[in-house]
């Protein structure tokens, strides 16, 4: 280990800085639609918080001018922006929920799962908010399901950068830079088409929903998998019609958006199946037909049935959404806690562990018993997509699901240590490191503010992946390398 720690760059924090100013314009933009829709309806005491919240940022802008950002970039640094970027955006943010009604520590958690587009919430008394409060979490959530970690990685690192930051972190295709010109290039196509897709859901959802700003609101939830809705049942009283296509849009948004920029490139088929749109159709079509089956056998009529696939959609792609509560038959409780492990795929907005690991850990066990029928002389690598997988690939891998295992572990412990039942506490545990939304039952606002914080700092884990927000607060990425 110390040859290998002769070579590794630190961070350093004069590059973090100036990188972190040449995007806080991002940032303030998360803040620019609320504010305005406070001041459009007078919402005085939100529109002076959110008003305060957005100067840090335009300060940042106006110094960017002066310092600008380092063409030499390295990958922790890049990393360490990211970060920065959703703790900084959180914290701006829990003032407003504060002037909202809830709690600082309530506060705090609730911007968190905005900002991660996780969507647990311990909001009460929603439907007397001001429609500006409505907007803040909405538009924090499609910002944290693309814009900030688009901000954060791809639009921070130019042509020849290391694309080591953006792949561990499964970024939107950014492992496919090959058919772009550069990065920025590539994020804006995505960005393109994430618009697109959002466009395309508000135009979808304006009919279906009794209030124009519902359909609004929830198409942007949506897209980013986020799973707030202006109503504390969730999605439960609107039409079937109107959760069905939520779910289709949470679906059509849980594959790599790489797929939508394919689609005009390369046409429909070639799209669907040259990313993993395929797959992961087929894996939440797999797991909601077993609930239905599930349903069916523990006796459910066709609203039951129809209630555990909507549910067990919103799972799979980490949405977040409920039409009907989650508590079900253990059965159907271990499948969906699968599915939320597992989530979405990579390049999505989606959370979980990504399809794509999933698969990785299945072909390695596929590959361990074939070892055991061939000769030691064979030639035997882990495949994937007809290559070699590459060691850093599967070495992320790894490590991304023991962190995982590793932090669930302790979050459910903390939980049952503070008196949760056992199965609520490891379903909210779940959920809040997948960025789900769902819960069963420990995420309240009676929840000791100990164990608000160990969810709020396990959705900011799920979200940046682990191995992001630890490397950044490991003292050796700061130290100076000493000769």
């Amino acid at each position: 280990m110390k040859g290998q720690a002769a070579v590794t760059w630190r961070a350093r924090p004069d590059r973090v800085l100036r990188a972190s100013l040449g995007e806080a314009h991002v940032v303030g933009m998360v803040f620019a639609p609320p504010l305005g829709v406070a001041l459009a309806e007078s919402a005085w005491p939100l529109a002076a918080v959110l008003g305060l919240a957005i100067l840090p940022p335009l300060a940042g802008a106006a110094l960017a001018i002066r310092y600008p950002a380092p063409r030499d970039l390295r990958q922790i640094e890049a990393v360490a922006v990211l970060v920065l970027l959703f703790l900084g955006t959180a914290a701006l943010a829990a003032p407003a929920f504060v002037t909202l009604g809830m709690t600082p520590v309530d506060a705090v958690f609730e911007s968190v799962s905005g900002i991660t587009s996780t969507g647990l919430t311990l909001a009460q008394g929603t439907t007397e908010w001001p429609l500006a409060g409505h907007v803040l979490r909405a538009w924090m959530q499609w910002c944290g399901g693309f814009a900030i970690a688009l901000a954060g990685v791809a639009l921070i690192l130019g042509p020849g950068s290391s694309r080591g930051a953006a792949s561990s972190l499964g970024r939107a295709g950014l492992n496919e830079r090959d058919i772009l010109s550069s990065t920025r290039a590539q994020a804006r196509a995505l960005l393109l088409a994430y618009s697109v897709l959002t466009a395309a859901a508000v135009l979808v959802f304006l009919p279906l929903f009794p209030s124009w700003w519902e359909g609004l609101l929830i198409a942007l939830t949506a897209v980013s998998t986020g799973g707030f809705t202006p109503r504390a049942d969730s999605l439960a009283s609107y039409s079937r019609a109107a959760q069905g296509a939520a779910l289709l849009v949470c679906l059509a948004s849980a594959f790599s958006l790489m797929f939508y920029v394919r689609v005009r490139r390369d046409g429909l088929r070639a799209a669907f199946f040259g990313t993993n749109a395929a797959a992961m159709v087929g894996f939440a079509l797999g797991v909601a037909t077993a609930a239905a089956v599930l349903r069916l056998a523990t006796g459910g009529d066709a609203a039951a049935v129809l209630d555990s696939l909507f549910n067990m959609l919103s799972a799979v792609t980490t949405a977040g959404f409920s039409v009907a509560p989650v508590v079900e038959a253990p059965p159907l409780l271990a499948l969906m806690l699968g599915a939320m492990l597992v989530g979405g795929g990579a390049g999505s907005t989606a959370g979980g562990l990504k399809l794509e690991r999933a698969l990785t850990l299945a072909r390695a066990v596929r590959l361990a018993l074939l070892r055991l029928r061939v000769p030691p002389e064979a030639v035997t690598p882990l495949m994937a997509n007809g290559a070699r997988m590459q060691q850093r690939r599967l070495v992320a891998t790894v490590a991304i699901v023991a962190l995982y295992a590793a932090t669930a572990l302790l979050c459910w412990m903390a939980l049952l240590a503070g008196g949760v039942p056992a199965l609520p506490a490891l379903y909210d545990t779940i959920s809040a490191l997948s960025t789900v939304g769902l819960s069963a039952g420990a995420v309240t606002p009676d929840l000791s503010w100990p164990l608000k914080l160990v969810l709020t700092v396990a959705m900011l884990l799920g979200r940046l992946e682990f191995l992001a927000l630890i490397a950044v607060v490991l003292p050796a990425t700061w130290a100076p390398r000493h000769k």
